[in-house]
């Protein structure tokens, strides 16, 4: 199979409706993805758009984690389609969906249209990048941010006429703005140090008079601002805990704070395996590009599109290295900065005009295609047999028992505040031997683990389990 435009768009489709598809049956996901939904949710049936809001152990808090970007889009979807795990991932896959097409359009009007078709097919090809297309989570938006960012940047770099590079730098301080409304200032530093260092490399400060500082500026903070201060008003410890404990402290601090939860530890340079991970067809067509070619990479950190895509790369996979609280979806924006330069080096070489090679990548890129996409329609239908599928258990128990009570013996699982919408009895500092006497009228949630350990509650059976919970019921049910 040849690879052309149509079929690339073809393939390209294809996956990205595999996705959506499975984006119906997929049941949200413990911890993050729960929350999320619940405070998209939330949002949506409170009709207050300002404050992110979630019930965490039975009082509606607000959520000062994370700015409300995605929560807003996520309830507009919900206000639209209903309150349900399609719509709540309708922003993430707009966000992937953004992210194919800013890079498309850059590479095509820097490149070629072959070359441009071909940064976008290492994307959606890459397991990562099509998995976070479908979770209610606000990394891939944040992404697809830093993306028209630096994608405007090259743009506005390689533009020659005046008028058009202000209109690229208004596109990359609009990008900005909406960055910090989606997760604050790190939205700043993971575009901003790509250009610091093309700049400094290049000694390119003359193009800095070129910007539209005043309408630049104005336009970020029209953007951006409103939110922090409205959320300031209302919650007058908010900026403090949001800039210096969410954005600071955890990635210094084991213990700095956290509201909302535990922080994961790694350790220092986990961001490499991540980012290998992210970009692995990118790193595997990396091998194949011509030997002979080489020579024409020598001034590559010169050029604006492919000098910034391997630097927007090399400076966020270092900037994540300096902490061990990362986590995969850190890494996301990484995956167009790779697909770029990886598919820059093809157009440098020459192999992506050759019938014979475009005949070989098109058969390659087909299989795998035909694979992920495979794997990805399996994938509801493979989740009810993993052991820790909550979200899919607890839909199926408050569909099962709709109209009953739920008592979980611990703390309740954000899906299961979400699938059970208020019908869960909240004890947070309450003693095992409470929640057994208490919860007699309720249907009782406990891990099997806990099930071992202390036994069954008296005047109790279990009606129904899964890999982790088990369903107990009074006797005289």
């Amino acid at each position: 199979m040849v690879l052309t435009v149509r079929k690339s768009f073809v393939l390209i489709a294809f996956l990205l409706i595999a996705r959506l598809v499975a984006n119906y049956f997929l049941p949200v996901y413990d911890p993050s993805e729960a929350r999320y939904a619940c405070v998209c949710a939330n949002m949506a049936r409170s009709g207050n758009f300002l404050e992110p809001q979630f019930v965490n152990d039975g009082v509606l808090e607000t959520f000062e984690g994370k700015p409300p970007l995605y929560f807003q889009m996520g309830a507009i979807c919900c206000k639209i389609f209903g309150i349900n795990e399609f719509a709540l991932r309708i922003p993430a896959m707009a966000s992937a969906i953004a992210i194919l097409l800013m890079v498309f359009f850059t590479v095509r009007k820097l490149r070629d249209e072959a070359t441009a078709v071909f940064a976008v097919l290492l994307m959606v090809i890459a397991p990562v990048f099509l998995a976070f297309a479908g979770f209610c989570m606000t990394d891939l938006l944040l992404a697809a941010t830093i993306c028209g960012a630096v994608c405007s940047y090259m743009l506005f770099l390689a533009e020659v006429q005046k008028k058009q590079k202000k209109l690229y730098s208004l596109g990359f301080f609009a990008a900005m703005g909406l960055g910090m409304i989606v997760k604050g200032p790190v939205a700043l530093v993971m575009a901003g140090l790509p250009i610091f260092f093309f700049t400094l490399i290049n000694k390119r400060w003359g193009d800095l008079k070129d910007h539209a500082w005043i309408g630049g500026i104005g336009l970020f903070l029209l953007i951006a601002a409103p939110w922090y201060i409205l959320m300031q008003r209302k919650n007058p410890d908010f900026l403090e805990y949001f800039f210096i404990n969410e954005n600071f402290k955890r990635f210094l601090f084991k213990e700095y704070g956290d509201r909302y939860g535990a922080g994961r530890e790694s350790f220092r340079g986990m961001a490499v395996v991540y980012a290998l991970a992210c970009n692995l067809p990118a790193w595997t067509s990396a091998f194949f590009i011509a030997k002979k070619s080489w020579k024409k990479f020598l001034n590559v950190f010169s050029d604006p599109l492919a000098g910034m895509a391997l630097l927007w790369l090399i400076g966020n996979v270092l900037f994540w290295s300096l902490t061990s609280r990362v986590l995969i979806t850190y890494l996301l924006p990484t995956i167009p900065a790779a697909a770029i330069a990886v598919a820059d080096g093809f157009y440098r070489s020459g192999q992506l005009a050759d019938p014979r090679f475009r005949k070989r990548l098109g058969a390659t890129l087909f299989a795998v295609a035909i694979c992920l996409a495979l794997v990805t329609l399996a994938t509801p239908w493979a989740m009810p047999k993993m052991r820790d599928n909550a979200g899919h258990f607890f839909a199926k128990i408050a569909t099962q028992y709709e109209g009953k009570q739920f008592y979980f013996m611990r703390r309740t699982p954000h899906s299961a505040e979400f699938y059970m919408k208020g019908r869960v009895f909240h004890h947070p500092d309450e003693l095992r031997q409470e929640s057994v006497l208490r919860s007699k009228k309720f249907i009782l949630l406990t891990t099997e683990r806990d099930l071992k350990k202390y036994g069954t509650p008296p005047n109790r059976k279990v009606i129904d389990r899964d890999g982790v919970w088990r369903v107990l019921a009074p006797e005289a049910e």
